[in-house]
């Protein structure tokens, strides 16, 4: 009886590209998944990836695990890990490992570079990256170390305040000024996707974007996407001025404040300085994996 039980858990896998993916059926398996985050939903990765995805699904929307792909010279499919989604992998309730969904993608993908979550196991070869989280509940004098305090007294002095916007254009701007380059990111075109996702979250208030100011004066912005309990820390930059005064201490400290009850996702990082900034608030590793394959043509 065991054993027809877990064969009844482990329905079959197949390949479906996103013309023929139900829409509701995918969010109730998103929603309903052990592992959840907002960029697995079906509108933002129709944003994200400008309607090129598909996807391996358990069954009836048992389990999914979707890609977003591009097709090099015009012609061969590849599949690639979109800007401002930082890992996908298997979402819903699956008896399967995550190779078996990666098994099943079509052969006509020549290359895959794809960040999956760490929830159904390690794919074979994969590389482990880091992703800095911050547990609830959050006593910022006891989280913080002395540099992190240091800089979030200093902005109290500044009387530093902030607002929130529904203007995303206005802080993706300021990210592509203050990061864009170091990212390799052109504007507006390497943003136009992310703007749309984010609009398609915004009007289900999933999206949280803030200024912060002193006086008249701009210094940072931030995007956060909401989550179950958890504030995904997706998009952030600080204007000339706020770079100087360390306002991206204060928009964390923000954030934690304005959502206390919320697990705040750093959403990386492998750039040391970067990942520095992050551990000074105490944060957790949570890691995910990054699949390199190329085929040989």
């Amino acid at each position: 009886m065991l054993i027809l039980s877990v064969g009844i858990l482990k329905q079959a896998l197949k390949y479906v590209d996103r013309q023929h993916i139900d829409p509701r059926k995918w969010n109730d398996c998103i929603d309903s998944g052990r592992f959840y985050v907002p960029y697995a939903r079906f509108e933002y990765l129709d944003a994200i990836s400008e309607r090129s995805w598909g996807a391996v699904i358990e069954g009836s929307y048992a389990a999914v695990f979707p890609v977003a792909y591009r097709r090099k010279w015009g012609v061969i499919p590849y599949i690639y890990q979109p800007y401002f989604c930082q890992q996908l992998g298997v979402f819903g309730n699956s008896a399967h490992g995550v190779d078996a969904f990666i098994s099943k993608l079509p052969f006509y993908f020549v290359r895959t570079h794809l960040n999956v979550n760490s929830h159904f196991g390690q794919p074979k070869g994969a590389q482990i990256l880091p992703n800095f989280v911050k547990p609830a509940p959050h006593n910022l004098e006891k989280d913080c170390n002395k540099d992190a305090l240091k800089n979030i007294r200093r902005l109290q002095q500044l009387d530093v305040y902030y607002t929130q916007t529904k203007d995303l254009r206005m802080v993706l701007k300021l990210y592509a000024a203050a990061w864009g380059e170091k990212a390799g990111l052109s504007w507006p075109l390497d943003y136009r996707a992310f703007e749309s996702a984010c609009l398609s979250l915004q009007s289900q208030n999933l999206i949280y974007a803030c200024l912060a100011y002193s006086g008249h004066e701009l210094l940072g912005a931030a995007i956060f996407i909401l989550g179950n309990k958890r504030l995904h820390y997706v998009c952030a930059a600080p204007t000339k001025e706020g770079r100087e005064c360390g306002i991206m201490h204060g928009i964390v400290q923000h954030a934690l404040e304005h959502f206390p009850d919320y697990d705040l996702d750093f959403e990386g990082s492998q750039i040391p300085s970067v990942a520095a900034f992050y551990k000074k608030f105490s944060p957790v590793n949570e890691a995910y994996y990054r699949i390199e394959r190329t085929l040989r043509l």
